[in-house]
């Protein structure tokens, strides 16, 4: 194909070049670009008649002639300048010249030192040219659609000149600057450049409004360029990724470690999401802290935050807390939690244990034996009251037919506002004194070794755990495979079997913290199809009870071993012996308690989606809202006030477009934030800690012993369950509940976030399969096909071939 008009259906987007496909993608979206044909690389000029052919198609000159390579604009390297461009081109004849510059230029010295120093090699041989009519600018300049100095994504900033805006981006003018907030346009601050050039109230909303919808469309934060003819009218002239981001440096210090193992911070957040998982977050921290004497009460931070469509933790708050704490660790605490973070030259906090730090800590050790006895009574307690609860609760939705608007209305405010928080404070004041109580265990295990001279295998001791919930479900996942391999997958039994699983598990879903996934129960072929991908490719789920039986006696091994080592010794039997004894056993019926907390949590997850999805067609059928997932845009709380306003009392003075601009300006920043990796670690003198190993050796974190070698799978997402075959290691972001068929599967585990206390470690101990956990950029630096030999309790990853990636077969 010789050429190719922009937004055409025969437009192929890899002889296009990078900008010119991302031009095609705008323009079929319904961006104002001034049209345009690309030139392919390799294809001879057309002649002068079917040159003036083709501008007369996009509208005549004068035209611009932009360069387009399979290696600009892209997310790390955008080649901004590398290759020539030129604009008022007149004529025909200086057109056809204009072409063989642009190809020329591909050969230049910058390009390929440029390119060289940004790891993609030397500059392609070949370009695509792209020949677009030429807007008649008023004004014109670039846009970043975050502010890439101060990383705040709710500001944009424009930079612009009178006339052309290749002035600018030479440097010839000195442009004036506007820093627009994105939600309504406004102008935040205005600096003049060396010439006066006027853009408007007007015009700054109008090319916020661009930039929100350009980021929205692209998926991550973006680099414009734009004009305003002397007609008024706004065009888009490139869009490309920001390929630097000075990330916020404005926020104390957070981390998403924790919260991205399958939680709220593995993709991007919404807003409902986001505002559930905060109401219970922000007052269980706080009381906890508080109840510990860590904390003062009338002082209360800011413990959970929201950046670039992801929640954060405040890290730096937590730490302070602990910091009071004789003989804590943050190296053990961040390796805990998968918390990624450089030391600098200081190291790590140790906090020293002195007399006089000790007779501080008193109270505190006090509080937090009586805390977490306390917390283990009212779990269980909690637990055994939810079957009734939770069963109320689907008995409503059952009646959602039968159910008047204003009952419904009522009904949401509770799931919203009382049953869910209730839920999740009880799950997380589980999981903070599991997260304390996994530390003095360590510490005191430690003393042991030391006073006895051994090593104490700490995932064997916290493994063989035969009452963990999420065993139930592979028993159930283990029956429905062999009722569909013995007797069909659609046989009578199968049906049957399959109606008994999803009654039971079927509040599970492939991501289980994003409310916009269905749950198993409403998309019943997800699970026919994970059960016909196993059946197809032979590979046997693991019996989770004989994987228990082993790893229960791996556990009594271990405990005998350490005991004996404990009581060997008349100081350390003194010391040690019987504290040892009860807190282990306390450790085990936490980790226990908080699977089973995970699993109530998992199920109340699944009503309030029931709640939301029947308020989105409800608000959405009355008009309150213009779709019905637009109840996923609001919080918990302003859905709640919507819902009683338009379907209880039928008010009529609702401001609903105020509803409307709030879900339009999240859902453009959901939207434009979902491809985008922002850091892990936040926040002013943040450092993240790169890459662990060296060479063909990965390190992570050892969160399950063994060792394995085998081909590496890589997965991102559990619809890709298919590929994964017999022997094969996982290597994926992470995993949650929904992922626990599939850790059946597989002889090992590689994650690229987690820590000790994480799902994928807790589930890879109960199956007994070696688990390496938080290697940084593990499924970038792995591929799938590659032999790879992993050590779960080293917490080592090698990479034992360098093949291309292949298809599974």
């Amino acid at each position: 194909m010789k050429f190719m008009f922009l937004g055409s259906n025969d437009f192929s987007a890899a002889e296009a070049g990078t900008k010119a496909a991302a031009l095609h993608e705008l323009a079929v979206s319904g961006f104002h670009v001034p049209p345009g044909f690309v030139l392919a690389p390799g294809t001879e000029a057309p002649d002068d008649a079917q040159l003036q052919d083709l501008v007369g198609r996009i509208g005549g000159f004068p035209v611009a002639v932009r360069s387009s390579g399979a290696a600009e604009d892209l997310d790390d390297a955008s080649f901004a300048g590398m290759y020539e461009s030129y604009l008022n081109v007149q004529d025909v004849q200086t057109l056809r010249q204009r072409i063989a510059d642009c190809r020329e230029s591909a050969h230049s010295a910058r390009a390929a030192e440029y390119s060289s120093r940004r790891g993609h090699g030397t500059a392609p041989g070949q370009l695509s040219v792209l020949v677009q009519r030429q807007v008649d600018a008023r004004i014109a300049g670039v846009g970043f659609t975050i502010d890439p100095l101060r990383g705040v994504e709710d500001f944009g900033v424009v930079e612009y000149c009178n006339g052309l805006g290749e002035r600018l981006v030479s440097g010839h003018v000195t442009g004036s600057r506007l820093s627009i907030r994105l939600r309504d346009g406004e102008i935040v601050e205005r600096c003049e450049g060396s010439e006066p050039a006027v853009c408007s109230a007007e015009e700054a909303a109008a090319l916020a409004a661009l930039m929100l919808a350009v980021q929205a469309q692209r998926g991550r934060p973006q680099d414009i360029e734009w004009a305003i003819a002397t007609d008024g009218a706004v065009w888009l002239l490139q869009a490309r990724p920001i390929t630097a981001i000075s990330w916020r440096t404005d926020c104390g210090q957070y981390t998403d470690a924790d919260f991205r193992d399958g939680g709220v911070s593995a993709r991007v957040c919404t807003p409902m999401m986001y505002s559930l998982y905060r109401n219970a977050f922000q007052s269980t921290m706080q009381q906890f802290f508080v109840e510990l004497g860590l904390q003062p009460p009338e002082v209360e931070p800011e413990w959970i935050g929201m950046f670039y469509g992801r929640p954060y933790w405040n890290v730096a708050a937590v730490k302070n807390c602990f910091a009071k704490v004789p003989g804590w660790s943050e190296r053990e605490f961040d390796a805990d939690l998968g918390v990624n973070k450089a030391y600098g030259p200081e190291g790590p906090v140790l906090v020293p244990t002195t007399v006089s730090t000790v007779v501080r800590a008193v109270p505190v050790a006090l509080a937090a034996a009586r805390l977490r006895k306390g917390k283990l009574v009212q779990a269980r307690r909690f637990a055994g009251q939810w079957p009734s609860r939770h069963g109320s609760w689907r008995r409503r939705i059952d009646e959602f037919a039968q159910t008047s608007d204003s009952q419904f209305a009522r009904d949401l405010a509770e799931c919203l506002l009382d049953f869910h928080p209730a839920t999740e404070q009880m799950y997380f004041g589980v999981i903070y004194n599991n997260t304390v109580l996994q530390s003095d265990f360590k510490k005191l295990l430690d003393g042991v070794d030391a006073a006895t001279g051994g090593t104490s295998a700490v995932t064997d001791l916290i493994g063989g755990l035969a009452d963990i919930s999420h065993m139930d479900m592979q028993r159930g996942i283990v029956g429905l495979h062999r009722v569909c391999r013995d007797e069909g997958l659609d046989s009578p039994a199968a049906k049957e079997e399959f109606a008994h699983f999803l009654d039971r598990h079927g509040f599970h879903a492939d991501i289980e913290l994003e409310l916009m996934c269905p749950r198993w129960s409403e998309e019943p072929d997800r699970l026919r199809a994970m059960i016909r991908s196993m059946l197809e490719s032979g590979v046997e789920p693991m019996d989770p009870d004989a994987s228990v039986a082993r790893q229960r006696q791996r556990y009594d091994e271990a405990r005998a071993e350490v005991l004996a080592r404990a009581r060997a010794r008349p100081l350390a039997r003194l010391r040690y012996s019987r504290s040892l004894k009860r807190m282990l056993d306390q450790v085990r019926r936490y980790l226990v308690a908080r699977e089973a907390m995970r699993e109530l949590s998992a199920q109340a997850y699944a009503v309030v989606r029931s709640y939301l999805v029947e308020a989105g067609s409800r608000l959405a059928a009355c008009g309150a809202l213009g779709d019905p997932d637009d109840v996923f845009m609001l919080s918990a709380s302003e859905l709640a006030d919507l819902a009683a306003a338009r379907l209880d009392s039928s008010a009529s003075d609702l401001p609903g477009s105020d509803v409307a601009a709030t879900v339009r300006y999240r859902r453009a920043l959901y939207d434009g934030y979902r491809d985008c990796e922002p850091p892990h670690e936040l926040g002013s003198g943040v450092q993240e800690l790169a890459a662990r190993g060296t060479g063909d050796c990965l390190t992570g974190l050892g969160c399950s012993p063994g060792q394995v070698e085998g081909t590496a799978r890589v997965v991102h997402s559990l619809r890709e369950i298919d590929s994964l075959r017999a022997g094969d290691i996982l290597v994926t972001q992470y995993t949650d509940p929904g992922w626990t068929p599939a850790l059946g599967l597989v002889s090992g585990v590689v994650t690229q976030v987690g820590g000790m206390l994480s799902h994928a470690a807790v589930i890879s101990r109960e199956y007994g399969i070696p688990a390496v956990l938080n290697v940084a950029n593990a499924t970038s630096l792995i591929r799938s096909g590659q032999q790879v030999r992993i050590d779960g309790r080293a917490g080592t990853v090698e990479l034992l071939d360098h093949c291309e990636e292949q298809v599974a077969s």
